[in-house]
């Protein structure tokens, strides 16, 4: 390691350039739909999937704001004993509340047949501040939807054994859930909290697959997206990644700022450790904004990941490195070759190579690659070098020379004095 901190630097140039911004493949857009309607997508470095919800086939049941309408408000087909909600005028066992102002005017509501209990409601417009949702009323409910309304609190937790696959309290003021109240609901499959005032997401059971909508909620941490989605066991899926952001709040130990971050890009920074070369360490180095070209125009913020290897006892460059890798680090090693940078596809955004104490002999592999044309820094000292093939770097520094650096100290490079002119 003493031989790596000796520093002699033969620099062609020297002057700092900001950093290239990170880029990523642009993905198939994702129609703006609510999870209760009709898609949702799956967070992840592949292409856009879909998973199908349609509003009565799905897990989650929803009753449109016609549903809501005089005519089937006081239509006495639809009435329910000692309450306000009315039955759906198709889907059996289902309730439609509308503007109600009290929970009791909807836990009261008893059930037509008593062999049989409710299974899914959807209230909508409710003037309610709280609910409480340890109210044995909501335990058998398959799909349960409390939408357009005013909520601001949700208190207690599922009572044990409740059968909620679906729970949708998306447009409403809701600042609190209380952090334990969904961990009895074992078979939840959706979970809808979009567009509300959330910061943070309550705790969801480990076991459960789950596809979760937190989109519109603007205060929304990434330290508390991070946490769900490091549960052990849990297999989160996002609705529209691209589109949903969290903040990187200066308690986040990634960036001290406020900055805005797509979902997608917090997964690839969550993924960087899976895709990190074996006994190598893997950071998020920094954050660009990015100009997309996509219907909103939004800058994007992405992020760039750097790489140490070093002292590792690699006899050649690492087989992949993660995604939106700009700085390499393979100091201290046993390397030969540089042949990744001009053949593996992962290397192709590689513009800061560290490969001092090695054993380098050649520079040949970097003929034609995008890094010997893109390169901020080149770092060689103490290699096998004997000769540097003066065409391959006049070819790059005549054309932009500023910010490119080389380091090439410690090697026993022949030197003559039509060379040297041309190097200096």
């Amino acid at each position: 390691m003493e031989n790596c901190r000796q520093v002699f630097v033969f620099a062609l140039a020297w002057f700092c350039l900001p950093m290239l911004m990170a880029r990523i493949p642009e993905e198939p857009a994702v129609p703006n739909q609510m999870v209760t309607t009709e898609s949702t997508v799956i967070a992840s470095t592949s292409a856009t999937s879909e998973l199908m919800y349609p509003p009565q086939n799905g897990p989650c049941f929803y009753a449109t704001p016609e549903m809501c309408s005089d005519s089937l408000i006081h239509d006495p087909k639809y009435q329910v004993a000692n309450c306000e909600c009315r039955l759906h005028p198709v889907i059996p066992r289902s309730l439609i509340c509308c503007n109600v102002t009290n929970l009791t005017n909807i836990t009261s509501c008893q059930e037509p047949d008593s062999s049989e209990h409710w299974k899914n409601i959807h209230v909508r417009n409710a003037s309610l501040e709280e609910l409480d949702i340890s109210n044995g009323f909501w335990k058998l409910f398959d799909s349960i939807s409390i939408t357009d309304g005013t909520l601001k609190r949700i208190t207690r937790e599922f009572t044990k054994f409740s059968a909620t696959k679906c729970f949708n309290v998306s447009n409403n003021n809701l600042n609190e859930i209380q952090p334990r109240g969904f961990k009895n609901l074992m078979q939840l499959q959706v979970l809808d909290i979009s567009y509300n005032n959330l910061s943070t997401i309550p705790n969801i059971n480990k076991e459960t697959n789950l596809t979760i909508d937190i989109r519109g909620n603007k205060d929304m941490l990434c330290k508390s997206v991070s946490e769900t989605i490091d549960k052990g066991g849990l297999e989160l899926n996002f609705v529209e990644p691209d589109k949903t952001y969290c903040l990187t709040n200066q308690t986040f130990n990634w960036f001290n700022s406020t900055d805005s971050v797509p979902l997608r890009q917090l997964y690839r920074m969550k993924q960087l450790q899976s895709e990190c070369p074996t006994d190598c360490k893997c950071e998020v180095e920094r954050m660009n904004y990015e100009q997309q070209n996509d219907e909103d125009g939004i800058p994007l913020l992405i992020f760039s990941a750097k790489v140490d290897c070093s002292n590792s006892h690699l006899t050649e460059l690492p087989e992949k490195l993660p995604a939106n890798t700009y700085s390499l680090n393979v100091s201290c090693n046993n390397i030969t070759s540089l042949s990744a940078l001009n053949v593996n596809p992962t290397y192709q955004q590689i513009i800061r190579l560290y490969a001092d104490n090695n054993q380098i002999s050649s520079l040949l592999d970097l003929e034609g690659t995008s890094f010997i044309e893109e390169f901020e820094v080149l770092s060689l000292r103490k290699n096998k070098l004997k000769s540097i093939p003066i065409y391959l770097l006049s070819n790059t520094l005549d054309k932009n020379p500023r910010g490119k650096m080389l380091y090439f100290e410690g090697n026993k490079l022949h030197c003559d004095c039509n060379s040297a002119k041309v190097l200096r």
